[in-house]
C-alpha cells in the first residue's frame, strides 16, 4: 500500500506539472526557459536559478514537485517589469542537485536564504506558493533580516489539511484527479484548458518527490509561530482552492498582523494559470504600498 501510495505522489506531481497550466490570453507572454539557467553553491549541493527584470529583489519559491519551468510566464513577466524576480529549484528538482541529508521544510528555507547569500543580496521580498509558502514562513520566521515583505500564496499554517488533501488524492484515478485541478464552472468556460502546458525542461525524480512528501508531513505548522511574525505580508488565496483551504489563509491572516487577505472567486490551487497578470497587480500593488504611516513624520 505504502509503495502505491508513494508512485501515486509521483504521477500526480507529474499530472500537476505537466499538465495543470492554462491562462486566458497568452499573447505577450514570456517563455522562462529562455532565461539562462545559473548555479550557485549553497549547503553542499548546486541549486538552478534565473534572473529576469531589473529592481528590487523578488525571490520566488516554488511548491510540491515543482520546478521553476512552471511559474505562469505572464505572471513572471509582469513581475520582471520593476523588480529583479529570481527563480530556482529547490533542492534535487529541476536543475538543482541533491544529497544524503534528510530533506526538510526548514533545510529548504535555508537553502533559499543560502541562494540570497551567493547572489549578494541582502534583503528580498518573498513569495511562496503551496509547499513553496510554507518555505517562505519558515524563512520570515527564522531568518527575518533576509525578508522585507512577504507573499504567500495557497498557504497552510497547519499540516493536517494539507495531508489529509494529499491522502485523499491517493484515491482518485487519473480523470478524476485531473477533474479537480480547476473549479468546473471556470474550466467549463475555458476548455482549452490543458492545451497550453509550462512543461518542466528536466522532469522530475520519483525518489526526491518522495522525499519532498516526507518533508511536507514532517513539517510541524506555524499556527503558533505566526503571531510573532513582524512582516508585511499578503496572503492570496482561490476561494475554490481544495489542496490549501481558504480556512487556511484565514488563519493565516489573522495570526500575522496587518496581513492583507486576497481572495480570487471561482479560482482553485492552480490560481497563477487561471489568472496570472492579475495576481502580478495584485501582488505588485501590495509591495509597492507603505503601510507604517509613522514613516511620514
Amino acid at each position: 500500500m505504502q509503495r502505491r501510495f508513494s508512485l501515486f505522489l509521483c504521477t500526480l506531481a507529474l499530472f500537476v506539472i505537466c499538465g495543470c497550466a492554462a491562462h486566458q490570453n497568452h499573447q505577450g507572454r514570456q517563455d522562462t526557459h529562455n532565461i539562462r539557467v545559473q548555479t550557485a553553491s549553497v549547503n553542499g549541493v548546486h541549486l538552478g536559478y534565473r534572473v529576469t527584470g531589473s529592481g528590487p529583489p523578488l525571490l520566488l519559491i516554488m511548491g510540491y514537485a515543482g520546478t521553476m519551468d512552471v511559474w505562469d510566464p505572464s505572471m513572471v513577466a509582469e513581475l520582471a517589469k520593476e523588480r529583479t524576480v529570481i527563480l530556482f529549484d529547490n533542492r534535487g528538482m529541476g536543475y538543482s542537485s541533491i544529497n544524503n541529508t534528510p530533506l526538510s521544510i526548514e533545510l529548504m528555507a535555508s537553502d533559499a536564504v543560502a541562494l540570497l547569500n551567493a547572489l549578494g543580496i541582502k534583503r528580498a521580498d518573498i513569495m511562496g506558493w503551496s509547499m513553496g509558502s510554507v518555505i517562505a514562513q519558515e524563512i520570515a520566521l527564522n531568518h527575518p533580516d533576509k525578508v522585507d515583505k512577504l507573499v504567500l500564496y495557497a498557504t497552510a499554517v497547519d499540516l493536517a489539511p494539507v495531508k489529509a488533501a494529499l491522502d485523499r488524492m491517493g484515491s482518485l484515478s487519473q480523470k478524476q484527479f485531473m477533474a479537480q485541478l480547476f473549479p468546473d464552472t471556470w474550466k467549463n468556460l475555458h476548455p482549452d484548458i490543458f492545451s497550453n502546458l509550462p512543461v518542466p525542461a528536466i522532469a522530475p525524480s520519483p525518489e526526491v518527490i518522495q522525499r519532498q512528501y516526507k518533508a511536507v508531513t514532517n513539517w510541524r505548522g506555524t499556527r503558533d509561530r505566526l503571531a510573532s511574525l513582524n512582516k508585511d505580508t499578503l496572503v492570496i488565496v482561490g476561494q475554490a482552492d481544495r489542496i490549501t483551504p481558504p480556512d487556511q489563509a484565514l488563519a493565516a491572516v489573522n495570526l500575522i498582523k496587518g496581513a492583507w487577505l486576497v481572495r480570487f472567486k471561482g479560482a482553485g490551487h492552480w490560481l497563477m494559470y487561471q489568472a496570472g497578470e492579475d495576481m502580478a497587480l495584485t501582488i505588485e500593488r501590495f509591495l509597492d504600498a507603505q503601510e507604517n504611516l509613522l514613516l511620514d513624520f
